[in-house]
């Protein structure tokens, strides 16, 4: 395993500064973007808790207001339904496990809340477009019953 290192020189003493990054503590993510003729990063460590909030906030926000979209789009299919309900249990577990000691607790219990209340409303349209099929699949097996008889 390597370890990472952040060295740096000190401004008022002119002392070579060697920090560990595997002893922090702080928000930790891996860059996805890769180009080319660029330094490669691997991982970025936030240590200013400020930061890390804002961070993590606005990126909970993002994923909020792409649910709140497919709430509201009525051209949604079962299956696109069924794995944003996924995805906003994956957003849910991963604030309660992940982010819960980077948010204050007055903001994780109402995103929390938030993301109770797209889960059920996912749910509730799931649930009404499965009795409209089956309303539908119901109603035209009947029609075909009727018509179905002895014709005199």
């Amino acid at each position: 395993m390597k370890n990472n290192y952040y060295i740096q020189k000190d401004t008022n003493t002119e002392d070579i500064v060697i920090v560990d990054f595997n002893e922090m503590d702080g928000y930790r993510i891996t860059p996805k973007i890769k180009k080319e003729d660029t330094i490669e990063v691997n991982k970025i460590v936030f240590i200013s808790k400020s930061l890390s909030e804002k961070i993590i906030k606005k990126k909970i926000e993002h994923k909020i207001t792409y649910l709140l979209k497919i709430l509201e789009d009525n051209d949604t299919s079962d299956s696109g339904i069924k794995q944003s309900i996924i995805e906003a249990e994956k957003l849910r577990l991963m604030i309660i496990n992940n982010y819960i000691k980077y948010l204050g607790n007055d903001y994780q219990e109402l995103t929390l809340q938030k993301m109770q209340l797209i889960i059920k409303k996912l749910r509730y349209k799931l649930y009404l477009m499965h009795n409209k099929q089956d309303y539908f699949i119901y109603n035209n097996y009947k029609e075909n019953e009727e018509k179905k008889g002895r014709g005199r």
